[in-house]
């Protein structure tokens, strides 16, 4: 199975009952099919264990987990990767979806280059959000994506969690993601940290749909700049901090949201010719 190691999904769910259905289909949906899925649920409160279950009925590479109440996605990310076997790592939040070839591209990409201790994509929002939005968003621009640590502390967090794929023995030399309850951008953290076990990937492509709706845990602008202080801080780093052009008036807002549906269409057409020549070819 060298060419088609075992990958472990793993997704964390609290409350998710209106969204874990279209979650696990589109990871049931992946061209890649050697995976195991392990859902770990924060003590909902919601039918969402029994929609869980009832993926389970058809499909055995699923296993759900359920922990005591923590609110605190690092202790069900650690929980889940700690229950896993796969040599590589993916990770969904359970409102979030992949496109059906997300793994397969990433994983070819790992692969290719064993010095890449991690690999991304692109990310767009989409539910309760639309273009005059200021929750509009593809991630990262492509000036912005990281490959290095450097790039990551001096450019920002442009890893969206969900479009991560990355070595299990990278995750695990860096520490797992820390559990500090005050730590509340523990994924940048943990990416950061990952960056001194190899560099990072980056696939142009949207391969992951992060969805923005009212019962998702939320925050203010302030409460952002202060989650990054906090990082800086506990780890002695000079972090880049947020720009918040989406902030200063329409006309800021729509040039900015303009700019991130051109890297959105530019990396739809770049998706569209990456399926041509996979038709190509598969008929040579």
């Amino acid at each position: 199975m060298s060419n088609h190691p075992l990958v472990s999904v793993i997704i964390t769910t609290y409350n998710s009952e209106k969204f874990i259905p279209q979650t696990l289909q589109s990871v049931l949906n992946q061209t890649y099919n050697n995976l195991e899925i392990i859902v770990v649920d924060d003590q909902s409160s919601d039918r969402t264990q029994e929609l869980v279950r009832s993926f389970i009925l058809d499909d055995d590479r699923i296993k759900l987990i359920t922990v005591n109440h923590a609110g605190r996605p690092s202790v069900t990310r650690n929980t889940g990767v700690d229950n896993s076997t796969g040599s590589f790592i993916a990770f969904l939040d359970g409102d979030d979806i992949w496109t059906a070839d997300k793994i397969e591209r990433q994983i070819k990409y790992l692969l290719n280059d064993p010095e890449c201790a991690l690999v991304y994509s692109m990310s767009i929002t989409f539910g309760d959000v639309n273009f005059f939005s200021p929750h509009f968003e593809v991630l990262p621009l492509l000036a912005n994506a990281a490959k290095t640590k450097f790039d990551l502390i001096k450019k920002g967090n442009s890893i969206t969690c969900s479009s991560v794929l990355c070595r299990r023995d990278a995750f695990y030399n860096a520490g797992k993601f820390d559990e500090d309850p005050e730590l509340k951008v523990e994924d940048y953290d943990l990416w950061i940290r990952i960056g001194d076990f190899g560099t990072y990937g980056f696939i142009p492509r949207v391969h992951v749909y992060y969805r923005i709706h009212s019962a998702q845990f939320s925050s203010g602008w302030e409460t952002k700049i202060k989650r990054i202080l906090y990082l800086a801080k506990k780890r002695n780093l000079d972090l880049a901090g947020y720009n918040f052009y989406r902030n200063r008036g329409l006309f800021f807002l729509l040039i900015r949201n303009s700019i991130q549906l051109l890297h959105y269409l530019a990396a739809g057409l770049g998706s569209l010719w990456d399926k041509i020549k996979d038709a190509l070819i598969k008929g040579i």
